[in-house]
């Protein structure tokens, strides 16, 4: 799968741009990612001046298990769980290492070619505070 998408954080846009590359394994049950934050991005919370820096562009790798939830004719929704690996800590992020789950529905358009609409976070589960995670919209068109 290639797609394209953007970053947010709680109920605002952090004008992040995300691109990924994805490979899935088993008739969908494992995901390989290649993630590249390409802009930078900015928190916009109360505590801190208006767009606050949060992150600079960088790499991510993620290694996840998908779990297939419902399936309707062309329309599945799946639910995925598993690692991710920052190439940077920032404001959004202390630590490299996080736990990656994932929401998503996917349509299929032909034979084997599909869309897929997923929500994604990365978050270290409060090792190490703050911890507010990153988060994800993609949308991605994927080969069979």
């Amino acid at each position: 799968m290639v797609g394209a998408g953007t970053t947010f954080w709680r109920w605002h846009w952090t004008d992040g741009i995300v691109t990924p590359v994805m490979l899935e394994m088993d008739q969908s049950r494992w995901e390989l990612g290649v993630f590249r934050f390409s802009t930078d991005q900015y928190l916009k919370y109360p505590r801190y001046p208006p767009s606050t820096l949060s992150a600079h562009p960088y790499w991510g790798f993620s290694a996840m298990r998908r779990w297939q939830v419902l399936h309707r004719a062309r329309w599945k929704i799946y639910f995925g769980l598993g690692a991710a690996y920052r190439s940077e800590t920032d404001l959004l992020e202390p630590m490299r290492w996080n736990l990656a789950y994932l929401i998503g529905i996917r349509y299929a358009l032909k034979r084997n070619t599909f869309l897929e609409f997923t929500m994604r976070h990365w978050s270290d589960v409060w090792i190490r505070t703050p911890n507010r995670g990153q988060n994800m919209v993609v949308l991605a068109v994927g080969f069979q």
